[in-house]
């Protein structure tokens, strides 16, 4: 899932015994570009990451050696490591790796001295995250309702932000739930929902908007903000915005926004609904 909007800023080897080491470890950081000196005359170059690839891309990066390749790589998919060597002297490419679902860009330069491996690891995080203040969600719900201004207008003030419309029904016994858009923003580590209740019956509905939820597997995730009324009046299409921040434990979901959801709503059984 997820954002490729960083300032590119230098980040040195936390452990590297000298200038021209071979062996290098580096914290993951997708917010930098990898220097990597890349075998050519001899041997190769290996990267290794904590666990498994997605994917990886690279223009002149080639699986055997081809007219437009000028360096060959080695991936299994579902490896957590590739090899890779430069056909040339002088070669150079960047190459893109796809890893739970963040982009790190490494750029590959043919050298008499290269890196022999560069294993990238996750840093410790010395305290949690921040909790997001309730101002900053209301702000986050009011960019997703103008999503498509901003979009057309102002697209600088949507970085960081992956939408999707999924068109997931979850049917009740009297009413459906439609789920029209979902929205990440990467930064907050929350997604904001965007809903359609449609009433099947000729009476009002009453819900408990304070408990509106999601279920993604075995794990229910509760609101952090919700803009809803609280009532389906009959026979009606009534809009619903709402959102999930970080995993409940102060910890982030790090979840994207294409997953199978279900949406939970629970009647509010102390209103009398309306004939």
């Amino acid at each position: 899932m997820k954002s490729l909007f960083y300032l590119l800023i230098g980040l040195l080897p936390l452990v590297q015994s000298s200038a021209t080491s071979s062996i290098i470890q580096k914290p993951l950081d997708e917010a930098i570009v990898y220097e990597v000196p890349t075998a050519w005359r001899a041997g190769n170059t290996t990267i290794l990451f904590p666990s498994e690839i997605s994917a990886l891309y690279g223009k002149d990066i080639a699986a055997q050696e081809q007219p437009n390749a000028r360096f060959l790589v080695s991936f299994v998919p579902g490896n957590y490591y590739l090899t890779l060597r430069a056909l040339e002297r002088n070669a150079e490419d960047y190459l893109t790796i796809i890893y739970q679902r963040k982009a790190y860009i490494f750029h590959l330069v043919a050298a008499d001295q290269p890196y022999r491996t560069i294993t990238l690891f996750k840093p410790k995080r010395s305290a949690q995250n921040a909790p997001v203040a309730p101002s900053q969600l209301l702000s986050l719900l009011d960019r997703a309702k103008a999503y498509e201004l901003f979009k057309a207008q102002h697209p600088d003030a949507l970085e960081g932000v992956l939408h999707i419309t999924p068109k997931i029904e979850n049917p009740y016994q009297d009413f459906t739930v439609r789920i029209k858009n979902v929205w990440r923003f990467e930064a907050q580590d929350t997604l904001v929902f965007g809903l359609e209740l449609i009433n099947h019956t000729v009476a009002t509905i009453p819900y408990k908007k304070q408990d509106l939820a999601v279920r993604l597997g075995e794990r229910i995730y509760t609101q952090s903000i919700v803009d809803a009324s609280g009532s389906m009046p009959p026979n009606s299409t009534t809009p619903v915005f709402f959102a999930i921040t970080g995993d409940g434990s102060g910890g982030r979901n790090n979840l994207a926004p294409d997953n199978n959801w279900s949406v939970l709503v629970l009647r509010d059984q102390k209103l009398v609904a309306t004939p």
